[in-house]
């Protein structure tokens, strides 16, 4: 492999980024090795690359790796896996998921990760054994982010996320919603939603993932009786749906919008937007794991996955 051509183009993106070495390779390789393989002199791991991949967009694009058969078989697997989880559809998730930790890279921290995170959101799905679901996420996230609590209490260290981390994030937001404690919840979905706003992501990857943020920050304003607020949050992330056709987070946004209006008078607008909410749910017949659109407005969940 051209290790110099490929150390050029990591040096380039992580400086494009804005980001240092030391920063770039928290959690995955010391700041000397990274420092190596800018230069040339290192041969990147399979391991780091995949880690530095998903912190730095576009970075996979400069190498075609010849993935083994059971590499594919894990790719396809977690796209299935959270194209259940979205749709709801809890027993096709459940198998898959079994099906993932039996063909794993015990080795992979990335593996490890995604398979935890994965459970933990299954399980807050189903309500099943909830006191396992902090826990499980924390222990996730703490796989390529050491001390993260650390980190996010000082403002002046900068933090590079993956898109994994940032479903981790998200789901802990909830979590500790869940469990009680709105002070924590808040904190940690207004950071993803002022970190999907500052950091220099590629744009249409950052576009698909922010309406999933700003809707349940939505939702946890929502709890709180903060509607106003949350119609906002609503708006932003039902505009970026529109302009990049991201419709399966669309029904969430505009239920949440419509509990909203509701609780403060505006019935003739929430009906619109659950008419709305409606019609995107009916035109694929996909009511999210309810019986119909009416259970699932009554539901007005939380936003566990998307793609």
């Amino acid at each position: 492999m051209p290790t110099y051509g490929m150390g050029d183009a990591i040096r380039e993106i992580r400086t494009r980024l804005g980001y240092t070495q030391e920063e770039m390779a928290f959690g995955l390789c010391t700041p000397g090795t990274l420092s190596r393989i800018e230069n040339g002199r290192a041969i990147i791991s399979k391991h780091v690359f995949e880690g530095l991949c998903a912190r730095m967009p576009g970075l996979h694009h400069v190498w075609i790796s010849c993935d083994t058969r059971k590499e594919m078989q894990r790719s396809r697997l977690c796209k299935q896996i959270l194209l259940f989880l979205e749709l709801r559809k809890m027993p096709e998730a459940k198998a898959a998921i079994q099906t993932y930790s039996g063909i794993k890279d015990k080795k992979s921290l990335f593996c490890r990760q995604f398979e935890w995170y994965t459970q933990a959101i299954c399980q807050a799905i189903l309500k099943e054994n909830e006191h396992e679901i902090l826990p499980k996420l924390s222990r996730a996230l703490s796989l390529t982010l050491p001390d993260y609590q650390k980190r996010f209490r000082n403002p002046r260290k900068a933090i590079v996320l993956s898109y994994d981390e940032v479903y981790i994030l998200s789901n802990m937001g909830i979590a500790h919603a869940m469990r009680g404690d709105p002070e924590a919840a808040f904190h940690i979905l207004y950071f993803l939603k002022e970190y999907m706003k500052k950091q220099h992501l590629d744009l249409l990857e950052s576009m698909n993932v922010s309406p999933m943020i700003l809707g349940n920050f939505a939702w946890l304003l929502k709890r709180q009786g903060r509607f106003e607020e949350a119609v906002k949050q609503c708006d932003n992330g039902i505009k970026i749906c529109c302009s990049i056709g991201k419709y399966t987070i669309l029904p969430h946004l505009l239920c949440i919008k419509a509990g909203c209006l509701t609780a403060s008078g505006n019935q003739k607008t929430a009906k619109k937007c659950r008419q709305q909410a409606k019609a995107v749910l009916d035109i694929t017949e996909e009511y999210r794991g309810y019986g119909s659109f009416e259970e699932f407005d009554k539901a007005t969940e939380p936003i566990y996955v998307t793609l």
